[in-house]
């Protein structure tokens, strides 16, 4: 079942209010947090973590045998979106939106969060020895 972007960004907000209140944090401490990451690790943070969901896509539109098209309808988002998300064109895409890929995929958005932080920790020499992999066989 799909949400509105408004109920998405509401159940966002009092999940990220739910935790940061279990753990005992105020608003000012997550962000001094935040602000404490170097700007660089950031970026290859949110570099590594896009990328995973671009390749989470292309993983699970292939094993579904779905193409871009028939992803972008059954999610119901703009089919340049599902392109430039797998052609890694899009350094900031829309999480409305990727909560919508996960509905087209059939996945709870946990799930399919999950399974994109999984791929976004696997090692770059990790990754690069498969990709090795791939080419000789």
């Amino acid at each position: 079942m799909r949400i509105s972007r408004e109920e998405f960004n509401q159940a966002i907000g009092a999940a990220l209010r739910a935790l940061r209140v279990e753990r005992g944090f105020s608003q000012a401490v997550v962000a001094e947090g935040i602000n404490a990451i170097p700007e660089a690790d950031r970026r290859e943070r949110s570099t590594r973590a896009v990328a995973a969901y671009a390749a989470l896509s292309i993983i699970l539109r292939n094993e579904q045998g779905l193409t871009q098209e028939d992803l972008a309808k059954r999610s119901q988002v703009p089919l340049e979106f599902v392109r430039d998300l797998e052609a890694g064109k899009d350094p900031n895409p829309d999480f409305y939106f990727l909560y919508c890929l996960s509905v087209g995929f059939d996945l709870s958005f946990t799930e399919f969060a999950r399974r994109a932080e999984e791929l976004s920790d696997i090692p770059d020499d990790v990754r690069s020895g498969n990709e090795a992999n791939e080419v000789e066989d």
